[in-house]
């Protein structure tokens, strides 16, 4: 049984390494980066439910606790495109997909999974309190440093004056603070193989766009 279960987290950990790969590569190609900049949401996507597939456990707690940041971050996001308060002054462009009030539907999806990988990866390389809520916001908050130059560059988002905002990085890490706190508090994961292996993705993937 041990073995049936080592062999499915591997094969999800391939088939997550290829897409991402064949993402930047079909990124990085200008003749195939405007069909990959529609693909972002089903990137995201595939990366949740693969990440879903290995949760534990499923119960009541689990989904809600999930779903609670999926609509929080989707509406932080609303508030902060149609207001300027939190984050800044952004705008979205059409790469995310559909929108509701300006905001593609996505995001809030994406902050959830944000938000369990870090939650994951932290805890798993032993941090504990008082600690963990503040190294996983500091975890999301540099990576999304590493996603505001290529989000603006592939149509994702673009800031007033092309500047990203100091604001920006502030509000993240308050937020991602704050969620972290619920995360843990409600402690709806035990343990999840994918979750490193997908923030190593997430890395390699903003770095090497920003490289190039």
């Amino acid at each position: 049984m041990e073995g049936k279960k080592s062999k499915k987290l591997i094969f999800a950990i391939v088939l997550l390494t290829v897409f991402y790969a064949v993402g930047i590569f079909g990124l990085l190609n200008s003749a195939t980066a405007p069909l990959f900049q529609t693909l972002v949401p089903f990137n995201i996507l595939l990366s949740v439910c693969v990440l879903l597939w290995f949760h534990h456990p499923w119960n009541n707690k689990a989904v809600w606790s999930m779903l609670a940041i999926v609509i929080a971050g989707f509406f932080l996001e609303a508030v902060g495109v149609n207001t300027g308060i939190i984050f800044g002054e952004y705008s979205y462009g059409s790469a995310l997909g559909w929108k509701i009030s300006r905001t593609p539907v996505i995001i809030g999806v994406n902050w959830l999974m944000l938000v369990y990988i870090s939650h994951v990866t932290v805890r798993k390389i032993g941090i504990g309190r008082p600690w963990i809520e503040l190294t996983a916001a500091a975890l999301m908050t540099a990576l999304d440093y590493l996603i505001e130059p290529v989000a603006v560059q592939y149509d994702f988002w673009y800031w007033q004056h092309a500047i990203i905002p100091l604001q920006n990085f502030v509000a993240w890490f308050y937020i991602s603070f704050a969620m972290q706190l619920f995360f843990n508090k409600m402690k709806p994961v035990e343990d999840n193989g994918v979750a490193i292996p997908l923030f190593i993705l997430q890395i390699v993937f903003f770095t090497v766009l920003n490289i190039w």
